[in-house]
């Protein structure tokens, strides 16, 4: 009878483990893909802003009909913008798009499913201090080389924000309008302006922009991480990045 009450102790014991790693491994799932009807629009939108907020990249696969026509549309992009019970979509070919709910009929699309994927696990935000470049793969390769202290959980990405000098002037908004992995990007004379910039893309604004100088100004950098950061690490970042000269003290903030 005894050994019969420990086989059944064993079988729930090990029953036990099995759901909680499902249930972890369900958890990590949604995480990363969500999934949303027309008619939720608006929490897409809020979870859109959320992980915006968070530096995280993600992009949207989005299902619907163009209300130009009522023709199917399907596509993949990113969320460059977001209104009230809308958003701005960019497609890997630059083209943008309005997309609202399933009712909508003022937006260019009217979605009828929405699939979110986050790519990276965190990330972790810091303020470099201003730096003098003669072109973008040197800022390219100074950034990288900051951001090192980063590479033990892997570096998915790293995307910039902020203001920066370029020298000469540029007027080049509408090929600027083709760089697929930012929220924003615009050029008015010599300042140009980046929100979540990949720095992938930074080599490709060498042959649009052609600058002789860059003048950053202190400016914002997001580290997106392959694996995600564990409690006990956030003290270790902290310290390895503070302890870098060309990154401001106590700036650096963890997302998880």
């Amino acid at each position: 009878m005894r050994i019969k009450f420990l086989d059944f102790l064993i079988i729930l014991l090990v029953l036990i483990s099995l759901l909680s790693y499902f249930s972890k491994y369900q958890e990590y799932e949604q995480k990363n893909t969500l999934e949303y009807s027309g008619s939720q629009i608006f929490k897409a939108i809020k979870d859109f802003e959320n992980y915006t907020s968070k530096g995280f990249l993600y992009h949207v696969k989005i299902i619907g009909r163009l209300n130009m026509d009522n023709s199917k549309f399907e596509d993949t992009g990113f969320v460059v913008d977001t209104g009230r019970g809308y958003f701005i979509f960019k497609d890997y070919e630059g083209k943008k798009y309005t997309v609202g709910g399933v009712m909508s009929y003022k937006e260019d699309v009217s979605a009828e499913r929405i699939i979110m994927t986050v790519e990276n696990k965190s990330t972790v935000f810091y303020e470099a201090k201003p730096v003098e470049t003669d072109n973008f793969g040197e800022l390219y390769n100074y950034i990288e080389e900051m951001s090192s202290f980063m590479e033990f959980k892997g570096i998915y990405d790293i995307a910039i924000t902020g203001d920066f000098t370029i020298t000469p002037p540029c007027d080049v908004n509408e090929e600027l309008e083709k760089i697929i992995y930012c929220k924003n990007v615009s050029c008015n004379g010599t300042t140009l302006k980046l929100e979540q910039l990949s720095i992938r893309e930074l080599k490709r604004l060498d042959s649009i922009i052609k600058p002789e100088k860059i003048y950053t100004g202190d400016f914002w950098v997001i580290v997106r991480t392959e694996n995600e950061i564990q409690e006990l690490e956030k003290y270790r970042i902290k310290e390895d990045g503070s302890s870098n000269p060309n990154i401001y003290r106590d700036s650096i903030h963890i997302r998880l």
